[in-house]
């Protein structure tokens, strides 16, 4: 093991099918950006919230009827 050299990682070459220079290089050129769009708005986000907040109200007061329930019996 000393003295001795690893071997070296092996080499290839990848030639991707569809791939076009021409595109790319027009693309570089005008760099494309992501764009981010919001779907909701801040009105139907709070209704969105105050529905959910409801129904996880809902489903407490139900859990606790039902373990109320189940120490009486």
């Amino acid at each position: 093991m000393l003295g001795r050299r690893l071997p070296k990682a092996r080499r290839f070459s990848y030639t991707p099918l569809y791939y076009d220079p021409e595109k790319e290089k027009k693309e570089r050129q005008g760099v494309r950006r992501i764009k981010f769009q919001r779907r909701l708005t801040r009105k139907t986000a709070r209704a969105r919230s105050l529905v959910w907040l409801l129904i996880l109200l809902f489903l407490v007061v139900y859990l606790v009827v039902v373990f109320s329930r189940l120490g009486t019996g």
